[in-house]
């Protein structure tokens, strides 16, 4: 899970450069100044360095704790889970640090946009960004509610093959300390937001309002479509570089299941005038839909591997 954020990230920074790199000498008096690189490899950097201290300590602080408790306890973690998820810490605290660089990003974005005006992509303000969920304008819109349908109907197909109800459910773990179904409820609740909001956010600006662009301004629309949805596809199976024994199957259909999601959003994305508000809030509540529903429907087989006990 390290690895494929690293490979993204510095994929995403030679990108940037070659990109600023092409610009029109006679308007260089005129874009915006690019951050220094340095601010991409260190949590919140940006927002430090724009002065923004309030905002640069809660995500630090957010992104350093949660990637500690991950690699602090991935061992046990993994000790009741075969799922790509199990370690639920780390995804949460690198998700967050790929929403602080959408900072970064959308500077080098704004960069781009000054020296070729017919650029188009979506500028947002980070804090703006973060709003995206949950305005009504993006949730009440065909693309989420079909995306929320979707992922009840996944959750429909996987609760056929429970064998635990959630009202035998006596117990759940959390790093090692046990606490009852209920308050377990609310945790699970809590990091499936967070993570569902981080991926939402931060996968969406990475792959639609930033690769996306990059390729459908150089490409066409059609080609940059096809070639970030593909990337998004194939990013997901890096998942599977800390299961035991992947099944090879499951790789290849999450890779094609995902690569077809990100068609649709990014054709959403597209046909939005390269706005991504919708996009995220149905990647958003699809995520949360499905963390949170595959307790409630199938608490033996979670989606995190949460370790559960059963009332006798």
């Amino acid at each position: 899970m390290i690895k494929h954020k690293v490979v993204v990230f510095f994929s995403i920074v030679v990108l940037s450069l070659q990109i600023a790199q092409a610009q029109n000498p006679d308007s260089v008096k005129t874009i915006p100044k690019l951050y220094p690189l340095w601010t991409f490899y260190v949590p919140a950097a940006t927002h430090f360095y724009d002065g923004r201290i309030g905002t640069g300590i809660a995500l630090s602080a957010f992104e350093v704790g949660f990637t500690t408790l991950g690699l602090v306890y991935d061992k046990d973690l993994q000790k009741y889970s075969n799922s790509p998820y199990y370690n639920y810490p780390l995804f949460i605290g690198l998700n967050a640090l790929s929403v602080d660089k959408c900072d970064f990003l959308g500077n080098q974005l704004a960069y781009v946009k000054k020296m070729r005006p017919d650029f188009k992509y979506d500028d947002v303000s980070f804090s703006e960004l973060l709003k995206q969920p949950f305005k009504p304008k993006n949730i009440f819109t065909p693309i989420t509610i079909g995306f929320i349908l979707l992922a009840g109907a996944e959750l429909w197909l996987d609760s056929r093959y429970s064998d635990l109800p959630f009202h035998r459910v006596d117990k759940m773990s959390f790093l090692n300390r046990e606490v009852d179904k209920y308050s377990g409820l609310g945790i699970y609740g809590t990091a499936s937001l967070a993570m569902s909001m981080e991926a939402g956010i931060g996968e969406e600006y990475i792959f639609r309002n930033y690769l996306m662009p990059v390729f459908d301004y150089r490409l066409g629309q059609r080609k940059g479509l096809i070639i970030s949805s593909a990337v998004f596809g194939g990013m997901h199976a890096f998942n599977y570089l800390f299961v035991s024994n992947p099944d090879p199957i499951d790789i290849i259909s999450q890779v094609g299941f995902t690569a077809i999601m990100g068609y649709i959003l990014g054709r959403n994305v597209q046909l939005n005038d390269y706005r991504i508000g919708k996009a995220v809030a149905a990647h958003t509540w699809y995520d949360f839909t499905l963390m949170l529903g595959s307790f409630l429907t199938n608490p033996k087989e979670n989606i995190f591997g949460v370790n559960v006990t059963v009332k006798i």
